[in-house]
């Protein structure tokens, strides 16, 4: 089941419309690259390829630090920042040349568990000034799986979503609104010794997720201040409440999200600028959490040279409400590029991470408060790494770093009124890291990646085992993709998760309650037998291995999904 749910929140292989139906701001906040020629390649326009990947979990992010590049180099797009995007799943695709690429497309795939995937998308060019995307997808699975400590379970997940986003060119400024609309239904898993009579009238439950935005973003280079401003409103209901154990309902969720980034240019290679972000948060009167309004600002600095790229900066955070105060953390990267490829780079970031309801459900939509959930906040992570292009097609990245938080988010596993829960546990955290990663492509032959980090987790807690249990200590990810020949390339994909043991002494003999390791091994492939039209199928878990993505909900074990897809 995890399996799935983890497939569907978080990496899918699609085209460009679905990643530019689903990003309206990621053109109006990328920063401006002076030192480098980013070359972009078409191949295999429409890549239906489907991965599993881990559930998501709050790791010391690692930033890629931009390096010359030589020659053709294939990009992988990763998860892009943006305040207003509840992804179901992430398009890992590679980017496409804009006057090559289908407008549109439509993909439908169905497998064992009853797993069914379904996409489309279309970007619409009315005039020279006003594109309108379009998105809409369903992902969903009905199936038995392993229940870890009784009989087997009846699970059901689906998730459909719907997302809308215009955007207006005028003189001197871009315009966008947009939104979306998504809904959750699944049940909880049973207690193997729930009776007949529960707490709880029924084991399904629906989240209802949706955002409305509205943005103006500067497009004038001559005026004397460059701008991007956004404001809007996002929603989380919850439609059956999670009353048990005399806890309150987590109720409902309104967020009146704002944020800009103001900026003006010293010279050719100097700005300072200030970035904000208001969050005003809104909850039902019968939730655990507490109305509060949380204000970032985050003046800043850069330089971007031929040799440097300088950004100097700090997060001032201020939080209304029973966690009232300020808190200030740097924002700053150094990065010094040598030999046209090669970059040496340092970072020491921090800031504020609210802990929403949206953010509780990416762990895990099996999600319930047990108590409120104080706003994690990180004094420092700082990252050392070198990464280099040494020859055409070769990138490798090495990397080391070291992580402070204050209320961290663990997850544990609740049994109550006769089902299964995800509650969280807080605490300070200490978290150091290092890790390694390389890919290589050749044309478009073939294109391989590989990246393993390890984690190291301290926490003050005398339950430390505990509160780690769903912490990685290493993290392995492998994927290759080959062209056999015209029309048909293969894929071979590799997910490893090794977690710390949960050992509970009883009486003479131990027990380990952890979740174990996992292990999933995947092989893929598509062929378009028509221009436009392709087949394509994913075999996933390949070694049939029962492993969990979270505490106590199973992952699927072998599954097969295939369809097709068509590019218009």
């Amino acid at each position: 089941m995890l399996n799935m749910i983890s497939k569907k929140l978080s990496i899918v292989h699609c085209q460009l419309s679905i990643i530019l139906a689903f990003l309206p701001l990621s053109v109006a906040y990328a920063q401006q690259d002076s030192t480098l020629n980013r070359t972009v390649v078409v191949e295999n326009e429409y890549n239906p390829n489907i991965m599993d990947a881990s559930k998501i979990n709050v790791l010391p992010r690692v930033e890629e630090p931009a390096v010359m590049k030589k020659g053709i180099e294939y990009a992988t797009a990763l998860r892009p920042v943006s305040a207003w995007t509840y992804e179901s799943m992430s398009p890992i695709t590679r980017e496409w040349a804009m006057n090559r690429a289908k407008r549109g497309y439509v993909r439908a795939g169905y497998g064992n568990y009853g797993n069914v995937d379904f996409k489309a998308g279309y970007l619409w060019d009315i005039t020279g000034k006003d594109r309108l995307k379009v998105g809409v997808s369903l992902d969903g699975m009905n199936g038995k799986l392993k229940h870890w400590n009784a009989e087997d379970w009846k699970s059901r997940f689906y998730s459909t979503e719907f997302r809308l986003d215009y955007s207006h060119d005028f003189s001197k400024v871009t315009l966008n609104l947009g939104g979306g609309l998504q809904s959750q239904v699944f049940n909880y898993m049973p207690d193997s010794e729930m009776h007949t009579a529960s707490a709880r009238a029924t084991d399904k439950q629906h989240h209802t997720l949706g955002d409305f935005h509205i943005g103006v973003s500067s497009r004038d280079e001559s005026l004397p201040l460059q701008f991007t401003l956004q404001t809007g409103l996002k929603y989380f209901g919850i439609k059956y409440p999670l009353d048990y154990s005399g806890n309150a309902s987590t109720g409902k969720e309104k967020i009146v999200h704002t944020e800009g980034d103001v900026w003006g240019k010293l010279d050719n290679e100097q700005r300072v600028g200030i970035r904000f972000e208001m969050d005003n948060l809104f909850y039902s009167s019968d939730s655990l959490m507490g109305n509060y309004t949380s204000l970032g600002l985050n003046p800043y600095y850069m330089l971007e040279s031929d040799d440097w790229r300088v950004r100097v900066g700090a997060h001032v955070d201020w939080q209304s409400g029973e966690d009232s105060g300020i808190d200030v953390s740097p924002d700053v990267k150094a990065e010094y590029l040598f030999s046209e490829s090669y970059v040496l780079y340092l970072h020491a970031l921090g800031g504020r991470e609210l802990n929403d309801y949206r953010r509780l459900n990416a762990f895990s939509p099996y999600w319930s408060l047990n108590a409120r959930m104080p706003s994690t906040y990180v004094p420092l992570n700082a990252t050392l790494g070198f990464k280099a292009s040494p020859v055409n097609g070769l990138w490798f990245n090495v990397f080391g770093g070291y992580r402070i938080s204050k209320d961290e988010l663990f997850c544990n596993l609740v049994d109550a009124d006769g089902y299964y829960f995800t509650h969280f546990l807080q605490d300070k955290a200490k978290t150091a890291y290092g890790g390694a990663e390389l890919k290589y492509g050749y044309k478009d032959w073939f294109d391989a990646s590989l990246k393993g980090t390890f984690y190291s987790w301290k926490t003050d807690n005398e339950n430390e085992e505990l509160y780690l249990v769903t912490k990685p200590k290493f993290e392995l990810n492998f994927y290759a993709e080959a062209k056999v020949f015209e029309g048909l390339k293969v894929n071979l994909g590799y997910e490893y998760v090794q977690r710390k043991e949960y050992v509970i002494e009883e009486g003479n003999s131990s027990k380990d309650f952890g979740l174990g390791n996992i292990s999933n091994l995947s092989v893929g492939a598509s062929y378009t037998f028509l221009k436009d039209l392709s087949v394509f199928g994913r075999v996933n878990n390949l070694l049939n291995k029962q492993y969990y993505y979270e505490y106590g909900y199973p992952a699927e074990k072998l599954n097969v999904l295939a369809g097709l897809s068509l590019a218009f």
